[in-house]
């Protein structure tokens, strides 16, 4: 059983719905433009969500069943879901599921394997991501104008980062990114003008075999440290994990 297109479009004196156990879907703009709608509850028997079902629903600040967000979901949050906790079932971030929304930061559950094309893009008051070690894949445009982020840890379970990843977030100064990256996109960070240090996980000669695309001078020009466990004796930037296993603490 699916709830249709546009099911409650323009309702603006709708102010909270249940769904019931019944439903499985529900169709793009079903919600749309719902002015006054200010908490839905939605079952686990729901595996999609059209696009732009949320839309325009301003004084949405609570989804419950504890997730805003699930494999396959796309939703359209415009600028009402300020936090969202992912269930831990989640295999996959849809493309442009979080974009333009006013998060302020988000932990994604372990098992996610990639975060889709224009996930969180625009989502300017996002300050902190912690991506799992199962994230294999960072989609184009990601993260692009995440203007809040100052630090991302790249775990080395990602192998490549899109085109135009983190385009635009000016306020990046550092990032951690793994030797088990073997591809980053045309302007992945681009614009991304306050970047000045990149700690890599692997050796000169690994950064090297990188295929960078065009548009990246923020990030290869960054001062770069390369990881050693044990303080090095030959000269050079040098950086190794503090004792959470995350922090980057240069030699």
């Amino acid at each position: 059983m699916g709830l249709g297109k546009s099911a409650f479009s323009n309702c603006s004196g709708l102010t909270s719905i249940t769904i019931p156990d019944s439903v499985t879907s529900i169709g793009s703009s079903a919600f749309y433009r719902c002015s006054r709608l200010t908490s839905i509850t939605i079952p686990d028997s729901v595996t999609s969500i059209g696009s732009i079902a949320f839309h325009g629903c301003d004084n949405l600040i609570q989804i419950e069943n504890g997730v805003s967000y699930v494999d396959k979901w796309v939703v359209d949050c415009d600028t009402s879901v300020t936090a969202a906790t992912l269930r831990s079932n989640t295999a996959g971030i849809a493309d442009t599921a979080f974009q333009e929304c006013s998060l302020t930061s988000i932990t994604i559950p372990a098992g996610v394997t990639s975060i889709g094309s224009h996930a969180f893009q625009r989502c300017s008051s996002l300050t902190s991501v912690t991506i799992p070690n199962s994230v294999t894949s960072i989609g184009n445009y990601a993260f692009e104008v995440c203007s809040g982020l100052t630090s991302i840890n790249i775990p080395n379970s990602v192998t490549s980062i899109g085109i135009g990843a983190f385009w635009n977030c000016d306020s990046l100064t550092s990032i951690t990114i793994p030797d088990s990256v073997t591809s980053i996109g045309d302007s992945a960070f681009y614009y991304c003008d306050s970047l000045s240090k990149v700690y890599y996980a692997g050796t000169a000669k690994d950064w090297a075999d990188i295929s960078i695309g065009s548009y990246n001078s923020e990030l290869t020009s960054a001062t770069r440290y390369y990881y050693s466990k044990t303080q090095p004796t030959q000269a050079g930037n040098y950086w190794h994990y503090d004792t959470d296993g995350v922090t980057p603490v240069e030699w």
